[in-house]
C-alpha cells in the first residue's frame, strides 16, 4: 500500500478499535501474528498488504474503499497483487502465503465458493506439479526482465523449498473449499506449449526439462480427468467444469464466502488486479456466470464432450 494509504488505515483502526483495547492487540489478533508485528505494521514501518487490510475491515466493520478513498460513484478501486520486484521470487512466495491464510479462512464455510473463466490453465490445477509451477514462474521473471543474467535458463533458476511446499500447500487449500466453479475454453495447453517452444528456440530450456514438463502436463491431464469424472477434488470440494463454446479473453475469477468476497482478473501473467468491491464483485460473478451459459458442464455430466476433450488435450501435449 501507499504510504498515505496505509497512514489513512491505521488511523481508522486506532478509530475502530474499542475503548480501554490495545489496536495492537486487536490486530495481532485478528491477522494471527505477534504484537510486535501488529506494532511494527501501526508504527508505519511494515506496511500492511491488501489482505491483511481486507481481514481487517470485515472484522472491525469499516469500508476499506472509504479508508482507500475511492468513494466517487462509478470508480473501483483496485490492488495489484505484485507490484514489488525487488526480489520478485520472495515477493511472490509472501504473496501466495496470503492467499493460502485468506483461503484457509474459507474451508469451514459450507457456502464458500471459487470460480473462474479461464483462457490459461487454473494455478490450482498446475501448482502441484514442480516443474509446470516452477516454468510458469520463469516465463514471467524473463517476460519482465526480471531474471539474473547469470542464471538465464529454466535449469539455473533457484526456487527456494518453502515456495514448492507452497505450490503445494495452495492447491491443498483451493481443493478444501466446498465448491469450485470453472469456466476454460480450449486454448489453455495450447499457450503452454507455445511459450515452451518459443523458450526451446531461444535455449533457455533443456530438453531434459521439456521432457519433464511434456510428463507433468499428461499426468495434469490424468489428474483434471479425474476431477471431471468424479466432480469432486480429493480433498473434497465439489467441482463444476465447463467448456466454453467462444473464447475467454482473459482470465476472471472470484472467492465467495459467508464473511467475504473478493474478484480478481489477471493481467500480465502471473500478476492480477484484485479488489474487495462489491459491485464489481457482482459484476466479475455474473460475468462468469454467462460464460457457463456458453459453455457444457463435463464433470459428473457430458461424457462425450469430456473424453473428446481430453484426447484432444494429450494428442497436443504429445507434439511438444
Amino acid at each position: 500500500m501507499t504510504e498515505k494509504i496505509n497512514g489513512a488505515l491505521v488511523e481508522t483502526i486506532h478509530a475502530r478499535t474499542p475503548e480501554h483495547a490495545n489496536p495492537a492487540a486487536v490486530v495481532a489478533d485478528g491477522l494471527s501474528m505477534s504484537k510486535e508485528a501488529a506494532y511494527r505494521r501501526l508504527r508505519g514501518e511494515v506496511p500492511f498488504s491488501f489482505s491483511e487490510a481486507a481481514v481487517l475491515a470485515r472484522q472491525m466493520n469499516f469500508s476499506l474503499d472509504r479508508v482507500m478513498g475511492a468513494e466517487t460513484p462509478g470508480s473501483v478501486l483496485f490492488r495489484l497483487k505484485f507490484d514489488d520486484f525487488s526480489s520478485p521470487i520472495e515477493v511472490y512466495n509472501h504473496i501466495l502465503e496470503q492467499d493460502i491464510s485468506y483461503l484457509h479462512e474459507m474451508v469451514s464455510d459450507p457456502s464458500a465458493t471459487f470460480a473462474t473463466a479461464t483462457n490459461s490453465i487454473p494455478a490450482e490445477f498446475y501448482m502441484k506439479y514442480e516443474h509446470l509451477a516452477n516454468f510458469k514462474l520463469f516465463k514471467w521473471l524473463y517476460q519482465h526482465g526480471l531474471s539474473d543474467s547469470a542464471k538465464r535458463t529454466f535449469e539455473r533458476m533457484e526456487v527456494p523449498g518453502v515456495l514448492s511446499d507452497n505450490y503445494r500447500e495452495y492447491v491443498a487449500a483451493v481443493q478444501r473449499i466446498a465448491s469450485g466453479n470453472y469456466v476454460f475454453d480450449e486454448s489453455g495447453f495450447e499457450h503452454w506449449l507455445n511459450a515452451v517452444r518459443a523458450f526451446r528456440a531461444m535455449h533457455l530450456i533443456s530438453d531434459e526439462s521439456i521432457a519433464l514438463i511434456r510428463e507433468e502436463l499428461l499426468a495434469m491431464l490424468d489428474d483434471m480427468e479425474r476431477v471431471a469424472t468424479s466432480g469432486s477434488y480429493e480433498k473434497g470440494g465439489k467441482v463444476f467444469l465447463y467448456l466454453s463454446d467462444v473464447d475467454i479473453d482473459s482470465t476472471y475469477l472470484y472467492v465467495s464466502s459467508s464473511k467475504c468476497q473478493a474478484v480478481g482478473i489477471e493481467i500480465f501473467s502471473l500478476n492480477a488486479l484484485r479488489t474487495v468491491d462489491r459491485a464489481m464483485f457482482d459484476y466479475v460473478r455474473q460475468w462468469i456466470q454467462t460464460q457457463s451459459r456458453f459453455s457444457t458442464l463435463i464433470s459428473s455430466s457430458g461424457e462425450m464432450r469430456r473424453i473428446q476433450y481430453f484426447m484432444r488435450q494429450r494428442e497436443i501435449v504429445c507434439k511438444l
